[in-house]
Order: C-alpha cells, then sequence, then structure tokens
C-alpha cells in the first residue's frame, strides 16, 4: 500500500467528515458527555462554543484552546455517541479534530512521533512475549509472517484448504501478556471452531500513527492490514483489542468502503461471537468458580461489556458485583494522559471492592491488565483477566507470566528468571533491560526500589 492508498484514505475520511459535519447541529450534547473534558479542565459553561472551536479545528483552522485540549484527551470513552440525537458520531470528529491539531505540526514531526510510538511498540510487543513463552507457543498466537500466514496458525486443517469460520485477530500488544491469547484459543478449539489467527505490529492498524497526526501512514497501514486479513477468505473476523475494533471498524474499514465499494469482512468484538455461541459454550463451563467478581468495565465498544456480563453469568458459582463507578476510557493506559485522573478512577475502584467484599476484580482487555495486575500484592481481592475466569470454569489454566515477572518489581529478577528464554530467542539483553524499564517497570531502576518511591 503506497502514496495511492494514503490519498485515498485521507479523502475518505474528508468526505465522511463532510457529512458528519452536515449533521451536527453543534449542540454541545457531545461534550457535556465525555467523561474526560472535566478533570482535563475543559470549560464547559459554553458546550456549544467548545464544538464550533472542534469544527474550526477540522476546517484547517487553529480552533480554540478548549477544542484542542478535549480533542488531545479524548480517550475513546464514546459516551458522546449515545448523547448525540442526530446520529453524529462525535468520537470520529474528535479523532479527525486530534489529526488535524497535529497535522499542523508538519509532515515530518507527525512522521517522527508515529514512527517512534509504533517502534517501541513492536520493541515491546516483540521482547515481552518472548520472556514469557518459547518459539513454538508463541507461533500459535503469533504466526509466523507470509503470504499464507493469515490461513494459518488456526484449527481445521482437517477440511484442506476450506477458508476458516473465523479469523483471530489479536491486534497488537495483547502478545504482552500472551496467557489471555492463548486462552482465547483454547476456547475457540473447545467450541470446534475452525479459526486462523492473525496479529503483530505486522498487522497494526495504524491508531499510533493516527494519534501521533501520521494520517498518511495511518492509512496505509490500515489499508494494508485490511488487505491481509481479507486473504483469510472469511467474512468475519474477530478483534480481541477494543483500540483496533475502532480504529479498523470505525475509521479504516469504512474509509476502505468508501475507496473500493464494499467492506471485505466485517469485524466484530470476540466476546461478541463467544456470547452468540453461549448455549454451545454452556456444556463446557462444568467447574464451579465461587467467586465474587467485580469488572473493570470500559464503555468505548459497550457491546463487549454486554457480552461479557452474559458469559460471566453462565459460570455456576460466579457472583457479579457491580460497583456502581464511573466508566471511562478504552482501556486503562489511554487515562495517562491525566494520570491524577487515572489514580483516582484507580484508587476509587480498589476501595469500592474491598468494601464490597468482592474477591477478584477482573479486567477485560489486555492493557487495563498489565497496568493494573500488580497492585494485587496491595489489595485484599485478586486481579486477574476475565478470560481466566472463564478458563478456570472450563478447567482450562494457562499461567500469567506477566503477572508473575511484574510483581517480581526488579528488572535484574526477571533477567534471572528468564534467561533460558532470553538465550533460546537470540535477545539482546540491554534491548531486554530497555524495554522491563519502558514497558513493565516504567522506569524503575534494574534492582531495588521503584524510582521515586
Amino acid at each position: 500500500m503506497g502514496e495511492t492508498a494514503a490519498t485515498s484514505f485521507l479523502d475518505a475520511l474528508q468526505e465522511r467528515v463532510r457529512d458528519s459535519l452536515d449533521a451536527c447541529t453543534g449542540c454541545g450534547k457531545c461534550v457535556e458527555a465525555c467523561p474526560m473534558a472535566g478533570p482535563a479542565g475543559v470549560d464547559r459553561s459554553d458546550p456549544p462554543a467548545v464544538v464550533a472551536g472542534l469544527l474550526d479545528l477540522l476546517a484547517g483552522g487553529a480552533g480554540t484552546a478548549d477544542a484542542r485540549r478535549w480533542a488531545e484527551v479524548c480517550t475513546n470513552s464514546g459516551r458522546c455517541i449515545e448523547a448525540c440525537d442526530y446520529g453524529v458520531n462525535p468520537r470520529f470528529l474528535v479523532n479527525m479534530a486530534r489529526l488535524a491539531a497535529k497535522a499542523q505540526r508538519g509532515e515530518a514531526e507527525t512522521r517522527r512521533a508515529g514512527a517512534a510510538a509504533f517502534n517501541a511498540m513492536s520493541r515491546g510487543v516483540r521482547t515481552l512475549s518472548r520472556l514469557q513463552l518459547p518459539p513454538e507457543l508463541l507461533a500459535r498466537v503469533n504466526p509466523p509472517r507470509g503470504p499464507e500466514s493469515e490461513k494459518g496458525g488456526g484449527k481445521g486443517g482437517e477440511d484442506g484448504d476450506a477458508p476458516p469460520e473465523i479469523l483471530f485477530y489479536t491486534g497488537c500488544n495483547v502478545l504482552k501478556t500472551p496467557h489471555i491469547a492463548l486462552l482465547c484459543l483454547d476456547l475457540l478449539d473447545r467450541l470446534g471452531v475452525r479459526y486462523a489467527v492473525a496479529g503483530g505490529p505486522s498487522h497494526c492498524c495504524g491508531i499510533l500513527q493516527f494519534k501521533a497526526g501520521d494520517g498518511k501512514t495511518a492509512g496505509r497501514l490500515g489499508y494494508g492490514t485490511i488487505d491481509k486479513l481479507a486473504r483469510a477468505g472469511t467474512t468475519r473476523v474477530l478483534s480481541w483489542c477494543p483500540s483496533c475494533q475502532i480504529q479498523i471498524g470505525e475509521v479504516a474499514l469504512p474509509a476502505y468502503a468508501r475507496s473500493f465499494g464494499a467492506r471485505p469482512f466485517d469485524l466484530d468484538p470476540f466476546f461478541v461471537y463467544v456470547a452468540e455461541r453461549l448455549d454451545a459454550l454452556r456444556p463446557h463451563l462444568v467447574h464451579r468458580v465461587e467467586k465474587r467478581v467485580a469488572l473493570k468495565e470500559r464503555p468505548a465498544v459497550p457491546q463487549t461489556m454486554v457480552a461479557v456480563k452474559a458469559i460471566l453469568a453462565a459460570i455456576p458459582g460466579l457472583e457479579l458485583v457491580d460497583l456502581g463507578l464511573p466508566r471511562v476510557s478504552t482501556q486503562e493506559n489511554h487515562l495517562a494522559v491525566l494520570p491524577d485522573f487515572q489514580q483516582a478512577l484507580r484508587e476509587q475502584q480498589f476501595a469500592a471492592a474491598a468494601a464490597a467484599g468482592v474477591t477478584t476484580l477482573a479486567t477485560v482487555y489486555h492493557a487495563c491488565h498489565r497496568e493494573l495486575c500488580h497492585y494485587e500484592k496491595d489489595v485484599t481481592f485478586e486481579i486477574v483477566n476475565v478470560m481466566e475466569l472463564i478458563g478456570e470454569a472450563m478447567g482450562i489454566a494457562v499461567p500469567d507470566l506477566f503477572k508473575r515477572l511484574k510483581m517480581m518489581g526488579e528488572i535484574d529478577a526477571v533477567l534471572a528468571d528468564t534467561a533460558d528464554l532470553i538465550a533460546r530467542h537470540g535477545l539482546d539483553l540491554d534491548a531486554v533491560r530497555d524495554v522491563l524499564a519502558a514497558d513493565m517497570f516504567a522506569g524503575r531502576p534494574a534492582g531495588g526500589a521503584p524510582a521515586g518511591g
């Protein structure tokens, strides 16, 4: 996918923006509904004024300070979508306004920022996945690249060259917590689904470049990944990552359809697919899970939360506890744009979970799990991913090696524990140290207490 694809992508997005603006009345309800605007200091005393500033950004202007701030802190919660009475997707417009604002820095700067974010992510995925899995197991969740890779890495070889029923699109970052992806595949195996697997940085959705303001590279990557996923020959692709669901499903696929006349497949969240097959899953949920469970809910893809709750309700012995707390953001790491707000929400949930006497706080998404799992040592409940609960009910156990390594608290301890895998994968020790400092310990020194206490 070259310059033509990038131009086609941007043209399709601008056409959609124009269609959206024709329907937008500038009422400001999207600003009022946004859970990030208030904590970010956006003046919401005149919501239509904030929208007017956003529309100016979309038109190529400077916008207003409040509009730029709103676009900067958007975490794709999606509250704005349900607030709009006119069928507009304000989340898309806010994302496009952020793209426009950052593009004003110049193409060279946005390309540099996007490349830096992608390279950091790619290093983290490659290293952390290899610190946890041997090559043969890693290949199961991240099949080798190649023209036939989208048809491999799954189950259903008995049918020869028949296309899979579904393609499981892992995205990139779930490979940092590979036990989650392995549990997903084990579940599909139990259901007898014929599937293939694709993901990793070679199948990037383009969101890092899109957020950096590099729309051209985001378009090339997004369209390229759509073409790769289409090679599997199935009309249904299942996403794990909510960011990929939004970037491909809400941005790239609609643009692709405008560019080429049709979507090559439908993209649906993994849990939605599983919930549709709940009757087939129930006979496998044979082990009681005597736990009081609170969910780390996210509003960005609401159908996922509905599906997860339906699946958990089918697990014998499991009691789902609603803590009645604010539901914000796509994943935990997105909240880093407002660190004080992020910390306050986390402490609020931990306190509410303890007060409710839950045994378990269950994350739904991988980034939430990465950011929260190590707090287990400080609270009165376990912190696990929902796939672990489903696996427990099915009698399937895949160890959470990421949490075990992170709870060691020291880079040197992780290096010693993973020495065999470091050698087997031929990883550079200094590069591993850098990734652990950036991705797992967020600036902690190689040995000892966390930096700054």
